[in-house]
Formats: structure tokens, C-alpha cells, sequence
């Protein structure tokens, strides 16, 4: 199995460039360029599904009796998907608000 700074460095990979996409995404919308919008929008959901499974390995390893020791860098690779998650939702709420002003 990886280490878990390896885990962490993918979830924090996967979900930083999931969240750069995400607004690089709105910054299309904005534009009225909802085709590249939603271009973005589908690469940054398949990243952020990329640091899910990554985050699920390792809670299915902790699951199996597998603990790990605590990680600075594992709670800033949390932060990272987290932020990623939130931010999704919120991110396609405005460029359906754009849709609509367009």
C-alpha cells in the first residue's frame, strides 16, 4: 500500500486542480462560453472523484484495523477535498445563474 503522504499528495493534487478547474469553469460562464463551462465542470468532477477514492481508501483501510498514524499533511489534504466539495455545488448554482441572465 501507499504511504500515506503519498495518499495525501493525491488527494491534494486531485482536489487542487479539481477546485482551479471549478473556477476556470465560472470564468467561462461568466463569459458566456457555457460550453467550455461545462467542459471544465466534467474534468473537475472526474478529480475530485480521483481524491474521493483516495480519501475512501483510506477509511476503508482504517475500517480493517489499518490505523495511521496522524498526518499534518493528511488533515491538509482533507481541507483540499473539502473545500473541492463544497465548492462544486455552489460553482454550478452560479453558472446556472449566468445560464439565465445570458
Amino acid at each position: 500500500m501507499e504511504s500515506i503522504e503519498q495518499i495525501a499528495f493525491r488527494i491534494i493534487s486531485a482536489a487542487g486542480d479539481s477546485l482551479s478547474m471549478m473556477f476556470e469553469a465560472l470564468k467561462f460562464s461568466r463569459n458566456g462560453d457555457f460550453e467550455e463551462a461545462e467542459n471544465l465542470m466534467q474534468k473537475a468532477d472526474e478529480l475530485l472523484l480521483q481524491a474521493h477514492k483516495a480519501q475512501t481508501e483510506l477509511i476503508v483501510e482504517e475500517c480493517q484495523g489499518n490505523k495511521s498514524e496522524y498526518s499534518v499533511l493528511m488533515v491538509h489534504a482533507q481541507d483540499h477535498i473539502m473545500n473541492a466539495m463544497l465548492a462544486k455545488p455552489l460553482i454550478k448554482e452560479i453558472i446556472n445563474l449566468y445560464k439565465i441572465i445570458a
